[in-house]
């Protein structure tokens, strides 16, 4: 659902009842309309055997959750990344006369595509192209700097040095490395996960079945035992969907330390 409707908080928790929901209808129906296991309700399963699928689901979410909840702490480093190697180009740039010229209006253009476009518009979901070529652009230009760059700045002087070169290429680096990091995650949000929720739903799907197939000879037992592990598995389904992808919904992250110069 956040594919679709990116800014609509309580969409990970709707679809998670409504697929939880269903796994429990279909579980009902698989059981109770078929005649599959009418042989346990003289002959019912064992009951520590529920322990078995469930437990399985619950080391799959768990691994899940593991994994996704370090997208939002990873998104938060690498937007702190970007901003830093930003500020400090900003700074380098605003120091330098002959580098004022050179590079602001780079760092202008890399600042507002991000925000309005790549985490704007795309919720950092597609990579944009003219974020491409603006840094480049500023590859390219950061070693024309280093070729003519003086050994030794005297007063008045327009050069710029070695240090300061360097400097230059090391920053465009981490914003480089930093916007890679930001893409990588914000990339998932188009069905990234969809093979692991596929498995986690088949498999709430058997234990579903697992809980109704124990109680087969009591229909109102099952009912009851089936919707309580359907709002469980919607609270799970939900938590993890809530931090699964950090730029959007809930809490969504925002560009705020990416301000245009």
């Amino acid at each position: 659902m956040q594919y679709f409707l990116p800014n609509f908080g309580p969409g990970p928790f709707i679809l998670a009842l409504i697929i939880s929901g269903a796994l429990g209808l279909a579980a009902y129906m698989i059981v109770f309309r078929t005649r599959l296991f009418d042989h346990l309700i003289n002959n019912p399963l064992v009951a520590p055997y529920i322990v078995v699928p469930n437990t399985l689901l619950a080391l799959i979410l768990a691994f899940m959750a593991s994994s996704v909840w370090q997208n939002t702490s990873s998104a938060a480093a690498a937007l702190q990344n970007e901003a830093t190697a930003l500020s400090r180009l900003e700074v380098i740039e605003s120091t330098s006369p002959a580098l004022s010229a050179e590079l602001k209006s780079q760092l202008s253009a890399y600042t507002n595509l991000v925000q309005k476009v790549e985490w704007g518009s795309d919720y950092n979901a597609i990579r944009n192209s003219k974020v491409d070529q603006t840094l480049s652009d500023l590859y390219a230009r950061s070693w024309e700097i280093d070729a003519g760059a003086c050994s030794v700045r005297d007063a008045g002087s327009r050069c710029t040095t070695k240090a300061m070169a360097a400097e230059i290429l090391t920053e465009i680096k981490q914003l480089e490395s930093a916007r890679e990091l930001r893409l990588s995650i914000g990339s998932k949000s188009n069905f990234g996960y969809g093979r692991n929720w596929a498995i986690i739903y088949l498999l709430t799907l058997v234990s579903n079945i697992t809980l109704g197939a124990v109680h087969r000879a009591n229909r109102r037992t099952a009912i009851t035992a089936i919707a309580l592990w359907c709002i469980s598995t919607t609270l799970v389904f939900s938590m993890i969907s809530l931090h699964i992808h950090p730029y959007k919904g809930f809490g969504a992250l925002r560009p705020a330390l990416i301000q245009p110069s």
